[in-house]
């Protein structure tokens, strides 16, 4: 480690013994050269402390916000549900009252029906017209009521700023190649943590749908709605949805438990994408009103929605009108209300049912306890068959459009 020469100690400038500091290079006599190696000691003993410190950091797992990242993504998620939850309770204040402001001006209009169909049945003045009349009147009611017109909820998709976005940014640089000449400095007595070999990649953890690629932004867009499970009234209609995206809606009903009222009409998810719909009430269990007219559904997609019909204690209201049921589909249907306890209003106008689906339906309101809408108009239902279910109407209250 070092050489002798006669020159000067740099410490007390004597002349005997000088030796040199391979490290600092400075000239020592033999006496301050002891002291300097005792100072290295002591800064060696810093070092191994400072290593044996890091080590217990190393080895120690992160949990909650024991770390300074983790602290700050905390905070933003504080923040930003503080800013949420302060700007939600604004606007449903606000839906509130316009939901009541809109609940006065429909019960105005109630009030009016209310008083025409009384007059008719007391004067026993009244046609199929009249009916029809009322019931698209009190259709009219309950939809605004449901889905009002004249204000609606939306998101602000040019304000991105408000709730400003975290993300992780990953800059990895290995350092197992450090060429500074201490790289591989090691500690005798301890245990090295050994570094990620050269190229190993970290393993992340992530979450990603499980649906269709085929899908189209609309349908992906109907399944982000109803995997947040806030939404309450889903409109997909006149929305080009196919079998596959009906399918993926239908999965997500099986768990959502918040949706009541779902609109499907004008689409073409014909009877694949009935079946997946039938299967899905057979377990959701807060469903209420489902329209799937104008799907090009036939017998085989209503046998489907009878048997769900059998189990399911939810839904009260279904369209199925303006697809392509036959007698063979009443027939299954009108089995299914024999034991169903839940539906009011059946809507199967503009179907292909002739007198035998219409004697079966009839035949099903004997004993039916809970419908009293039925929909029946622009079928091929005779005069004979219009006359049975009538009769059936009449004798068990039953509200029915059968021309």
């Amino acid at each position: 480690m070092a050489a002798t020469s006669k020159v000067q100690c740099a410490k007390c400038e004597k002349n005997s013994g000088i030796l040199t500091c391979d490290g600092c290079l400075e000239k020592l006599c033999r006496r301050c050269f002891n002291d300097h190696r005792q100072d290295l000691s002591k800064e060696l003993d810093n070092v191994v402390y400072e290593h044996d410190m890091l080590k217990q950091q190393l080895e120690t797992p992160y949990e909650n916000d024991s770390h300074r990242l983790l602290k700050q993504i905390d905070t933003w998620k504080k923040d930003s549900i503080d800013k949420i939850n302060h700007l939600a309770g604004q606007c449903q204040s606000e839906v509130v009252k316009l939901l009541d402001k809109n609940k006065d001006r429909l019960t105005d209009r109630f009030v009016k029906i209310t008083n025409r169909v009384r007059k008719g049945r007391d004067d026993e003045d009244y046609d199929e017209r009249d009916l029809s009349k009322w019931m698209n009147e009190l259709k009219e009611i309950e939809d605004e009521l449901i889905e009002p017109s004249n204000f609606r909820v939306e998101e602000d998709k040019q304000q991105s700023s408000w709730i400003q976005k975290i993300r992780v940014h990953e800059d990895f640089r290995d350092q197992a190649k450090a060429t500074d000449g201490y790289s591989n400095l090691q500690f005798s007595p301890l245990s090295p943590v050994k570094p990620p070999t050269v190229g190993t990649q970290l393993k992340t953890s992530s979450v990603s749908g499980t649906y269709l690629t085929t899908l189209s932004k609309e349908e992906h867009k109907i399944i982000e709605k109803l995997s947040s499970h806030d939404t309450r009234i889903l409109n997909v209609g006149s929305g080009s949805i196919s079998a596959e995206g009906a399918k993926v809606i239908a999965e997500a009903l099986k768990t959502n438990q918040t949706l009541t009222h779902l609109y499907m009409e004008n689409n073409n998810i014909s009877d694949a994408g009935a079946k997946a719909i039938a299967e899905a009430l057979k377990t959701n269990q807060t469903l209420t009103h489902l329209y799937m007219e104008n799907n090009n559904i036939s017998d085989a997609g209503a046998k489907a929605i009878a048997e769900a019909l059998k189990t399911n204690q939810t839904l009260t209201v279904l369209g199925i009108q303006n697809n392509n049921i036959s007698d063979a589909g009443a027939k299954v249907i009108a089995e299914a209300l024999k034991t169903n306890q839940t539906l009011t209003h059946l809507y199967m106008s503009n179907n292909n049912i002739s007198d035998a689906g219409a004697k079966a339906i009839a035949e099903a309101l004997k004993t039916n306890q809970t419908l009293t809408h039925l929909y029946m108009s622009n079928n091929n239902i005779s005069d004979a068959g219009a006359k049975v279910i009538a009769k059936a109407v009449k004798k068990y209250k039953v509200c029915a459009v059968y021309h």
